[in-house]
């Protein structure tokens, strides 16, 4: 049984990955936090950048357990970075040639521009980016005047390449277990690369066939992966999603997802083009296949008799599932 663990308002990234898995289940860390037990199987725990530190030592007092207890445990909560540490990580090890720094240090960073993101979510479609020290400094103030907390939130630098003028690409692989998986890319004609915003103009670009091989190229060769491989082993996560770009042919990775969103095959095909079916149905047979293979036996009973656990038994209304972004 894969047993995958999620915030109460993000279960619904999961939905379809469960039906299509058969022997898999949802479970939010609310409502596992008031269990007195757990069978074996394998564990995948999600959703870490939204989870408060209390929750998070909960979680991992619980992943403990599991593990004590015989189940496969994947994105142990005590061993998966931030997305602070795992920036800083990545720079560190040369991975990335940009860096990060938290808004309440006052930063300096080595290059502009920059922008300011969220450090506990994934939203991305009003990012700004900022040209240099003074405007950095001054949005800082702004912020503070505003009444807009720093804490929680990142200065990063802009790391990107255009692909043609006014074109980016955003890739994406994702960690199985061992495997490391190439997925997909997005094509877009803004630099955060979230999503196409219009289609029509990218059906009717003159490099469209080009995208179109240079994805299929990523997926059917699985391209970067030792480099992936290496970011998911700093990052201490087994299971997720890394979205990166390119800049002068190195991966350039800005985040690792640990609970991406899966649309339903059928949604998938209908709302693609035509010419990526068949490598999206590659990419995504590739994915369903690893997680089949980390199908672990749940014959085991495992008692969950940490205090910490169990004082949250006894007080079930102090996890309430308040809506996250």
């Amino acid at each position: 049984m894969i047993n995958i663990v999620t915030t109460r308002s993000h279960a619904y990234t999961v939905r379809h990955l469960v039906h299509q898995l058969g022997n898999a289940r949802r479970w939010s860390y609310e409502r596992l936090f008031r269990q007195k037990e757990l069978r074996s199987g394998t564990w995948i725990f999600t959703d870490h950048e939204r989870l408060s530190n209390f929750e998070i030592a909960l979680a991992a007092k619980l992943a403990n357990k599991l593990e004590q207890g015989g189940a496969q445990v994947l994105n142990h909560p005590a061993r998966v970075h931030s997305r602070y540490e795992l920036l800083t990580a990545l720079h560190k090890a040369g991975i990335n040639s940009f860096s990060a720094w938290r808004c309440e240090s006052l930063p300096l960073p080595n290059s502009f521009p920059v922008f300011i993101r969220n450090e506990f979510d994934h939203l991305s479609g009003d990012l700004e980016l900022i040209p240099d020290q003074e405007a950095l400094d001054a949005t800082l103030n702004r912020m503070k005047q505003n009444g807009i907390p720093l804490t929680g939130k990142l200065v990063i630098e802009y790391a990107g390449q255009e692909v043609s003028p006014g074109v980016w690409q955003r890739f994406a692989t994702y960690r199985v277990g061992y495997r490391v998986i190439a997925h997909h890319n997005v094509v877009d004609f803004s630099w955060v690369a979230k999503d196409v915003q219009d289609e029509q103009r990218l059906l009717a670009h003159p490099m469209f066939d080009t995208f179109v091989e240079n994805e299929r190229r990523f997926v059917a060769d699985n391209l970067y992966e030792d480099v992936l491989r290496q970011a998911f082993d700093l990052a201490g996560i087994d299971y997720g999603r890394a979205d990166f770009s390119l800049v002068d042919g190195r991966p350039q990775i800005f985040e690792i997802n640990t609970n991406p969103y899966h649309a339903s095959h059928r949604t998938l095909y209908r709302d693609t083009y035509p010419a990526r079916i068949e490598t999206q149905r590659l990419s995504e047979d590739r994915l369903y296949g690893a997680l089949r293979a980390m199908n672990t036996p749940s014959h085991e009973r495992i008692v969950l008799d940490d205090p910490a656990l169990q004082r949250q038994q006894m007080f079930k209304r102090l996890f309430t599932g308040l809506k996250r972004a």
